[in-house]
């Protein structure tokens, strides 16, 4: 018998579930360097043949002549830009959903692994504190319902279990135990959230910081089910061991749990796989 009642597992689940569309669009949308605004423009102006200094007449004075490599080497940085897998662009509406889940991984995971792995800095001592392993079960499960989202999976209670299942090894119903739009649902979800995407935080770098504590209330949440964190995915053996040093630790737990993450994309992918094979 399971020692936290699934009824209890969907209770956790579902405000975070709810929470995951706005923060998740923050963090798809967060440009810091305005670099997705940019891409755009540079893809409206290559597509308008504007901004080609190719088709201009050759300066005849050295200034001219400087203007002008500045100008062809500001218009490669934007091709490069206007290329790239950033949200928004030509090349991101073209990229496939295996392809966004790579980039939610190696972009979102990167950031979130990175803040998780700070309290290994002081070895065994400050590991014993939760922190690392709340940010990092905050960014497996916003990672996993991205995924989830990516592959046209979006119903709340199909989220629900694909969370039980990736993070916990849990198989649950969540038809069985109440509204997954309830009232207590959407308040809970709010306070999560704390209103990212409400245009509460027009500037960046509020929205960044605004994200960062959803981020930790979201982990902190799911850390409400202590009893089944044995179960999330986990690093390799050798970084979590390694996390245990001195100074070392730092780069130790990063790289456990970049691995867990990838672990957790794996198997959420695979779960969606295994779920739409059914519906045929």
């Amino acid at each position: 018998m399971p020692a936290i009642p699934d009824e209890h597992v969907v209770r956790v689940l579902r405000p975070f579930v709810a929470a995951t569309g706005p923060v998740l669009r923050g963090l798809r949308d967060a440009d810091p360097f305005r670099l997705g605004r940019l891409a755009r423009r540079r893809a409206i102006e290559v597509q308008d043949g504007a901004g080609d200094t190719e088709r201009l007449p050759a300066p005849s004075t050295r200034r001219g002549r400087i203007g002008r490599a500045f100008r062809a080497a500001r218009a490669r940085v934007l091709d490069r830009l206007a290329t790239s897998k950033l949200p928004g662009t030509p090349r991101w509406q073209a990229m496939s959903p295996e392809e966004r889940d790579r980039w939610w991984v190696s972009r979102v995971g990167r950031f979130t692994s990175a803040v998780a792995s700070i309290p290994g800095i002081g070895g065994a001592l400050a590991r014993r504190l939760p922190v690392s392993d709340i940010l990092g079960l905050g960014a497996q499960g916003l990672v996993v319902c991205a995924i989830a989202s990516e592959h046209g999976v979006d119903g709340r209670d199909e989220q629900v279990r694909l969370l039980a299942a990736v993070l916990f090894g849990r198989d649950v119903d969540p038809t069985r135990h109440g509204d997954p739009h309830g009232t207590d649902v959407e308040r809970e979800a709010g306070d999560l959230s704390g209103g990212v995407g409400s245009g509460e935080h027009e500037e960046e770098r509020g929205r960044l910081a605004a994200l960062a504590r959803a981020v930790w209330r979201m982990g902190r949440t799911l850390w409400g089910l202590q009893q089944e964190l044995d179960r999330r995915p986990q690093g390799r053996t050798f970084w979590r061991v390694l996390a245990n040093l001195p100074v070392v630790g730092a780069l130790a737990s990063y790289r456990s749990e970049r691995s867990g993450l990838k672990r957790a994309a794996r198997a959420a992918a695979a779960w969606v796989a295994r779920e739409q094979g059914r519906r045929r």
